[in-house]
């Protein structure tokens, strides 16, 4: 699973919409994460939901490309690659509220912000993501560690990789163009018991 985070936008959709389309296409996350709700986000959204009115993606596809203009090409282009962003998009639950997913055997627990983590919920995972930074941030402590990307106009984004080469869940940063800052590797619960026969 590869799961990309973007932290709050604010009100740059256009830097959403560039962010989104990094992850989802050329990064190729299974999930993205957004750690805020704000102007942006509402947006995005509803530039990407299709309208209740419209007939099936794909009878448009269908249409459109027996008869259709440039112009209507583009549109429904713009829709199926808008569906597919929203297909892809999660958004981090409001505090108190916390989501959790696992990575092979590591637990990442994502939260919009940071006062909202209690001790119970570091000594149950692996990593915590909070979108509450004001800059990209990676802390390790033992065998925990904790991340933001920072606000998006910082310029970063996360990833959290457990199908990297080196194996193992790896995260990385990466600036808004795609180039990876750093990337570190998250450790597991340590070695897992066998039992011979």
């Amino acid at each position: 699973m590869r799961l990309g985070f973007i932290g709050p936008a604010k009100s740059d959709v256009a830097a959403l919409e560039r962010a989104a389309k990094l992850l989802i296409c050329d990064v190729e996350v299974d999930s993205v994460i957004y750690l805020g709700e704000d102007e942006a986000l509402r947006a995005f959204m509803a530039r990407h939901q299709s309208d209740t009115s419209d007939a099936p993606l794909e009878r448009q596809v269908a249409d459109v490309a027996a008869r259709g203009t440039a112009g209507e090409i583009e549109e429904v282009l713009r829709k199926l690659r808008g569906a597919r962003y929203l297909g892809k998009l999660r958004i981090a639950p409001p505090a108190p509220r916390r989501a959790m997913e696992m990575l092979d055997d590591r637990i990442a627990l994502i939260v919009r912000h940071k006062s909202t983590i209690g001790e119970e919920d570091v000594i149950n995972s692996n990593i915590v993501v909070y979108g509450d930074g004001a800059e990209l941030m990676f802390k390790r402590f033992g065998p925990r560690c904790f991340f933001s990307p920072g606000p998006l106009e910082t310029g970063h984004l996360g990833v959290l990789d457990d199908q990297c080469e080196t194996g193992g869940v790896v995260l990385k940063a990466m600036t808004s163009n795609g180039e990876v800052c750093w990337s570190e590797p998250i450790q597991g619960r340590g070695a897992k018991v066998m039992v011979a026969p």
